[in-house]
């Protein structure tokens, strides 16, 4: 099936704006991206973590989540033993966004879960890709007593290719180019008993 010509049309502007962007980030500011509180708490032998990204979005980013391309927040979470030690266990997963250029509603999917929500204002969007919701993160048996634990989050944004534009663009410019990173309050197995 062929794109209508206001397909065509929407796609080159988009890209239009976002390399004009680009190619000045140097002297744009970016935002910097934050976690809220981590939030653990026992959901039966399982931990799950909540918290959300804030000061995440920006115009320019709105801009990238209308391409029409699948942009995605990857989502890395650790959990620590000890201070500088290795990870004890880690899991990653993303939350992606797609906007439809003929329907012009959002879609976000979030595969720690599966779930996927459809028919979403922007505003909604962007509410959906920053909010982690009771992610499973480790299971009481995986841990020992007598040990202090911390759980660490982390996401970030890859390059992505824009529609009308030949150059990958690198996502986490508009991030300054940090990764928002959190680290929970310890806690040990104990938090597991009610």
């Amino acid at each position: 099936m062929q794109e209508s010509i206001f397909t065509l049309v929407s796609k080159k502007i988009v890209a239009t704006v976002i390399a004009i962007g680009s190619m000045f980030y140097s002297t744009i500011s970016g935002v910097v991206a934050e976690f809220d509180d981590i939030h653990l708490r026992a959901r039966g032998d399982q931990l799950v973590l909540s918290t959300r990204l804030l000061n995440c979005f920006s115009e320019d980013l709105d801009r990238i989540f209308s391409s029409g391309r699948e942009i995605r927040i990857h989502y890395l979470v650790q959990v620590f033993g000890a201070p500088g030690e290795e990870p004890y266990h880690e899991m990653t997963f993303y939350h992606a966004v797609k906007y439809s250029l003929v329907d012009r509603i959002y879609e976000v999917f979030r595969s720690a879960d599966g779930e996927r929500f459809e028919g979403l204002t922007l505003e909604e969007a962007r509410e959906m890709l920053s909010q982690i919701d009771e992610v499973t993160v480790v299971l009481a048996s995986q841990l020992s007593f007598g040990v202090e634990y911390s759980v660490k989050v982390q996401a970030h944004m890859g390059k992505t290719q824009i529609p009308g534009s030949e150059d990958e663009l690198n996502l986490m410019f508009y991030w300054n180019s940090l990764k928002p990173t959190a680290t929970s309050d310890p806690f040990t197995k104990d938090t597991f008993r009610q």
